[in-house]
């Protein structure tokens, strides 16, 4: 499995050189993001969630957040346990985050990019991809 610091890295700059250097916006990195690493973010509850809460603040830097990552936040918002292969450590530092989240999420101080109903069905069809 991969590390929580590589992954959270891994999007950190994922969201740095598309918007910043290719113009696309928080939606479509996110998008990009989910489709790039679906072998990853499919991997264990731990790293969907780590997806998610990472894209989200992220997304939140730039005051706006995808319709497909919000509505699908809230269920990731409330894990709190996950697979025994996970490293502790990394759980605590993803708990964190949850925690730092949820308080951004509170301000409301962004807006919901909506994006098309085939970009939401292309994330959720990645979502549901099984790894060999």
């Amino acid at each position: 499995m991969t590390s929580y610091e590589s992954i959270k890295n891994s999007i950190v700059l994922d969201f740095e050189e598309y918007i910043e250097e290719e113009g696309l916006n928080v939606a479509q990195v996110a998008a990009k993001t989910l489709e790039e690493d679906w072998r990853i973010v499919n991997v264990s509850l731990f790293t969907k969630t780590l997806y998610f809460v990472s894209i989200a603040m992220e997304s939140l830097k730039y005051k706006e957040i995808a319709d497909f990552v919000n509505s699908k936040l809230a269920n990731y918002l409330e894990n709190i346990t996950f697979e025994e292969t996970v490293e502790k450590h990394d759980v605590e530092q993803l708990l964190q985050d949850i925690h730092i989240c949820k308080e951004l999420i509170n301000k409301n101080n962004y807006d919901i990019r909506e994006t098309s109903d085939s970009t939401k069905a292309r994330v959720e069809y990645i979502l549901s991809l099984k790894i060999d």
